[in-house]
């Protein structure tokens, strides 16, 4: 009798659709600080030197050619202006280059962004480690910039009516001639003091839609908006935890930056860690669909 055939064993790189993995033990009623603590400093540690690696590579990658290109792109344009020859031509090239420049930039910063909380899910649910995790959300580089321009549309649509309504109230009429100093001088007072009020309201929309991006890189069946949605119905109940969080996250970077900028070497892993295991914890029991975990939990490495 001939043995049963067994399915071959999948290549490495390969995608294998799938739930999200039980390896993360910390739930949503449960969480407490300690707990997050104890699950990134322990990913951490374990896959330290592939973290080092990687924040090398989003450094001379995520802002090394957006640097480079601004620079040879400003040189170029100091070049044409001191000829005299930047015309009405030139200030129109100028605008689409400063446009592709930006796409350039926000198609970037979606490979690594996404990367690295990539790295975090994937590290905090125990699975084997690689810089290559880091460019595994290369398919979802269109969701990143869609989103992302959703967000800062929906961010100005609101922020419009406010600065109409200083304008009308402070400033009053202008024309074409009027020093535009005059204007800040006017409306520069009322929009901070307007702006302060509206503080706590920000606070609350920035912690609702903090895990956006997390959802973008763990749920491969979530879209730019199903993301913003999900990340909504995670965060409710929870804003004050994410709040926290969200501060001691930030006071590890800010704190290993001080170290002449190489401690965020260390401390930016850490910081994505500890708040890639809050996103995880506040996930399981929220209100969302079960994540798709192909491009991060399914592949191997």
């Amino acid at each position: 009798m001939e043995p049963p055939n067994e399915p071959p064993a999948p290549e490495p790189g390969a995608i294998e659709p799938r739930p999200a993995a039980l390896g993360f033990a910390l739930r949503r009623d449960s969480v407490t600080l300690t707990d997050l603590l104890s699950k990134a400093s322990n990913a951490w540690s374990r896959d330290l030197a592939t973290w080092v690696l990687a924040m090398l590579l989003y450094w001379l990658l995520g802002f090394g050619i957006p640097f480079a290109l601004n620079v040879v792109w400003t040189f170029f344009t100091a070049l044409q202006e001191g000829s005299g020859e930047a015309g009405a031509a030139f200030t129109a090239v100028n605008v689409i280059v400063q446009a592709v420049m930006y796409l350039v930039q926000l198609a970037l910063s979606a490979i690594f962004t996404l990367g690295v909380w990539a790295m975090a899910v994937r590290g905090l649910h125990g699975e084997p480690m690689s810089v290559g995790v880091l460019f595994s959300q290369l398919s979802k580089i269109w969701k990143y910039v869609l989103q992302s321009l959703a967000v800062l549309v929906g961010a100005i649509l609101v922020l419009l009516p406010l600065v109409v309504i200083i304008f009308l109230m402070f400033v009053g009429p202008v024309d074409l001639d009027t020093p535009m100093n005059e204007i800040i001088d006017d409306a520069g007072r009322p929009f901070a003091i307007a702006l302060a009020a509206l503080l706590p309201v920000y606070i609350y929309v920035a912690a609702g839609i903090a895990f956006m991006q997390a959802e973008l890189a763990f749920n491969d069946d979530a879209g730019p908006i199903d993301a913003v949605l999900y990340s909504w119905r995670i965060a409710r109940g929870k804003r004050w935890m994410i709040i926290g969080v969200g501060l001691l996250a930030g006071l590890i970077v800010a704190g290993s930056a001080m170290l002449c900028g190489i401690g965020l070497l260390f401390g930016a892993p850490l910081s994505a860690l500890l708040f890639g295991a809050l996103y995880l914890a506040l996930r399981d029991g929220a209100d969302v669909p079960r994540a798709n975990t192909g491009t991060t939990l399914g592949r191997r490495y």
